[in-house]
């Protein structure tokens, strides 16, 4: 009787087990645990049997008062475990460490993730937890503990001959819990500082890096997937803009699409500047009443599971460029074309960028706004680069020959500001800025973005329609 009842108890905590894992993911098109397991995998091959690997969440990091920002995890942190949890800590033991694992059993194992304790009261303000079980069953890894016990299983590595300790720099903010549960680390760290050590500290950082350079397929379906959404956004934003309008509207509307199409934050702070604000490259107050006339800069992208797309567009309040609006757009469209026809693998990004730099310079040497077309003029108003990598960060890592699996943005520009000294008045207050993210194929290259347009009649024509951001709020 006593061994049925023993059993019958052990199921039904597995069966409330289950019931509470299934409310942990809600989303169906995560990256599946395989390929974070498998670049885990990657990384202890790297660092070989003398070593361990050390990985910390990011922090969570305070707005005002008792506000914390959205939490956002680290990107290597989550490009290793597709966890999304603060105060967590990745250990990776190539030789292999034992444990005491949750059910009492001893096991050698590899890897463990270090998580947040299961607390119903703190459950009940915040959300729920994955917890150790949760860690194992929902995202693969091979063993998970509480955090309380990385102390002891760190202390014991140091004294277990290893050779290198690749552990990530614990940043100025890393503070409260996390700064509690990585202090056995910060010791070690100020211990080497003041003596000679036989363990090597090592910055595991470049090695991931390089890892997310080329993106998988399931990365680039997320990357698509955000561009995806960023393109329904600025079609919407170039349908519902008309004179009248604030900058913020747009940006409303924007983060509306982005949030109605799953997209969980955007990638950056929206930009979307009217008139003189087309020239501020990172401008982002978005306060302006939008006049008659102005041209619209707007430099919005969603952010998917984690990775962020880089969208820009350029338009007219009403509907219609100016001549002089039409004769900056199409020099910088020109230069976009150009550029993104270099894309291939195996050439070199500045190959891209001189590309869209000889546009630049020659089409403004032709409106008389540069005296030469030669040189370094055209950078006055030109002032940044081609383009960058997109993936987990909206600038991503990368390297200067293209590879098939990388992405780049591609996003020439020109900024005229008022009293721009020898440039015509008419020009003046006119920025232009168009941004696709390209994807590098074996054989070329594919223009995620397209769905929104560049051409100028086709701009004109689909602001023609209404969009959803214009209707009146009863």
């Amino acid at each position: 009787m006593r061994i049925c009842i023993f059993l019958a108890t052990i199921v039904s905590l597995l069966v409330a087990q289950q019931n509470e894992l299934k409310y942990l993911q809600y989303d169906t098109d995560l990256i599946p645990s395989a390929e974070y397991k498998a670049r885990r995998d990657s990384v202890r091959a790297m660092i070989g049997l003398n070593a361990v690997a050390i990985f910390y969440s990011a922090p969570e990091r305070m707005r005002n008062g008792d506000v914390d920002y959205l939490y956002r995890q680290a990107d290597n942190f989550y490009y290793l475990t597709g966890f999304t949890e603060p105060n967590a800590i990745l250990m990776l033991v190539p030789k292999g460490i034992s444990v005491r694992m949750n059910d009492s059993t001893t096991q050698t194992v590899n890897e463990i993730l270090f998580v947040q304790n299961r607390d119903p009261h703190a459950e009940a303000w915040t959300g729920r937890r994955y917890g150790t079980v949760g860690a194992m069953k929902l995202l693969g890894m091979q063993a998970a503990l509480t955090n309380d016990k990385f102390k002891s299983l760190f202390q014991r590595l140091l004294f277990s001959g290893i050779s290198y300790l690749y552990a990530q720099p614990i940043t100025s903010d890393v503070t409260g819990t996390l700064f509690e549960l990585l202090s056995p680390i910060q010791s070690f760290v100020d211990n080497v500082k003041r003596r000679n050590s036989k363990i090597e500290l090592r910055d595991p950082n470049a090695m991931v890096h390089t890892m997310r350079i080329v993106k998988s397929k399931n990365e680039i379906e997320m990357l698509r997937k955000a561009t995806e959404i960023s393109v329904v956004a600025h079609n919407q934003a170039m349908m519902s803009v008309e004179p009248g309008m604030y900058e913020y509207e747009l940006q409303a509307l924007y983060e509306y699409v982005f949030q109605r199409q799953g997209a969980e934050y955007y990638g950056y702070p929206c930009i979307n500047g009217a008139g003189e604000n087309s020239v501020i490259l990172h401008y982002n107050t978005n306060r302006k009443k939008i006049n008659n006339g102005d041209i619209v800069i707007s430099d919005c992208a969603a952010e998917y599971r984690g990775y962020s797309s880089d969208v820009t567009r350029t338009y007219p309040a009403n509907g219609k460029f100016t001549k002089e609006q039409k004769e900056i757009y199409q020099i910088v469209l020109n230069a976009q074309k150009a550029a993104i026809a270099t894309i291939k693998p195996g050439v070199l990004w500045n190959e891209v960028t001189a590309a869209a730099d000889s546009v630049i310079a020659e089409g403004l040497f032709v409106l008389g706004i540069t005296k030469s077309k030669t040189g370094m003029a055209f950078k006055k108003f030109f002032n940044h680069g081609l383009g960058h990598p997109v993936g987990l960060n909206v600038h991503d890592v990368g390297q200067e020959k293209l590879i098939s699996g990388m992405l780049y943005t591609v996003e020439p520009g020109i900024y005229i500001p008022e009293n721009s000294e020898g440039v015509d008045r008419k020009y003046w207050n006119i920025g232009v800025r168009i941004e696709d993210v390209i994807l590098v194929t074996e054989t070329g290259n594919e223009n995620l973005s397209a769905g929104a347009p560049r051409e100028i009649t086709e701009i004109e024509s689909l602001m023609k329609k209404k969009g959803i951001g214009n209707q009146p709020l009863k």
